[in-house]
């Protein structure tokens, strides 16, 4: 089988929930002015649309997802597709072959040919494994578990007291990730490893750049 060969630069972003890689991504677009694709968002969309649909085994024909739709989903039903329910679906229908065939074309679409025509930064758990084996640049972010736990408890804005439900459920997340079969999470042998544990998004961001210079990967609108 002839593996995929993305046409335009990718930076690859894999890691664990709440390690803050899509934080990552979004700031290493405005530093380089590539475009960002949260491949996440993707499955919180299905699963949102399964869950309207009244039907949670596969992707409804008529389900199409275009590049113009998902910001727009993703403002009108922003607090909807960050819902414990959808949360859980995601994660469950992503162990599926079908669901992650039918979201693979769209991502490497927009790989090979991304808004600005220039590049794109795509995060997610598989994307230097599976999505865009032959990204220029892989990156793999992780965080201590209880880190990922108070950031995700701000980051909902939530009480304290939720702190060991939010716990259970990151580690509920991270076990369905590296154990499923279609796809399952883990650092590429390429991949350039961040903990983000003690480090604020500007220090993780520098940290992703010095490493993105050092691979000779000329940026032509690239920013110090």
């Amino acid at each position: 089988m002839k593996l995929f060969k993305n046409k335009k630069p990718v930076i690859a972003i894999d890691g664990t929930s709440g390690s803050g890689k899509g934080t990552l991504a979004g700031n290493l677009c405005k530093k380089i002015q590539f475009d960002h694709l949260d491949s996440g968002s993707l499955y919180r969309i299905v699963a949102l649309k399964l869950l309207e649909n009244g039907d949670l085994e596969t992707p409804p024909k008529s389900l199409e997802i275009r590049l113009n739709d998902i910001a727009k989903i993703k403002k009108t039903y922003e607090e909807d597709l960050r819902s414990e329910k959808v949360s859980k679906l995601s994660s469950e229908i992503a162990k599926k072959k079908q669901v992650r065939d039918f979201l693979l074309e769209f991502q490497r679409n927009f790989a090979n040919s991304p808004p600005n025509g220039f590049g794109s930064v795509i995060d997610g758990r598989d994307i230097a494994s599976v999505i865009i084996p032959n990204a220029e640049v892989k990156i793999y972010v992780d965080a201590k578990l209880e880190v990922r736990a108070q950031r995700r408890l701000n980051q909902l804005g939530l009480a304290k007291d939720n702190f060991n439900k939010i716990l259970k459920s990151l580690e509920e997340r991270d076990r369905n990730d590296k154990d499923r079969k279609e796809s399952p999470l883990f650092m590429t042998k390429e991949s350039f490893f961040i903990d983000t544990s003690k480090l604020d998004e500007n220090e993780v961001v520098h940290k992703a750049l010095n490493y993105i210079k050092k691979k000779l990967i000329k940026f032509k609108r690239c920013t110090n």
